[in-house]
């Protein structure tokens, strides 16, 4: 599976919290902070990385997830820009199961 672009990453994160989480927001600017400014509570970011395993096939290893990561939306996209993708022939289901 092929990576996706800065842009491409911010466009799904946007749909994610504008349809799942009901969140007013317009355009996400990289210094936009998720708890203070975009009231993304503790849960929503619970549900933000369920979300990018399952929806987006991005493997996120449990020992990389920090809370500096979901400080601000450039963070987390810093963040997502690293993660690498589930390989084709083992799903993420698969992934999540053995947790």
């Amino acid at each position: 599976m092929m990576r996706m672009d800065r842009e491409s990453l911010r466009s799904a994160l946007q749909q994610l919290m504008m349809n799942k989480f009901k969140l007013p927001i317009g355009e996400l600017d990289d210094g936009q902070r998720l708890n203070e400014d975009l009231a993304v509570d503790s849960i929503m970011i619970i549900q933000l990385i369920v979300f990018l395993e399952v929806d987006l096939r991005l493997q996120v290893p449990d020992e990389q997830v920090d809370p500096r990561t979901f400080a601000t939306i450039g963070s987390l996209l810093d963040f997502m820009e690293q993660l690498e993708p589930y390989p084709a022939e083992s799903g993420a289901e698969t992934a999540l199961e053995s947790r």
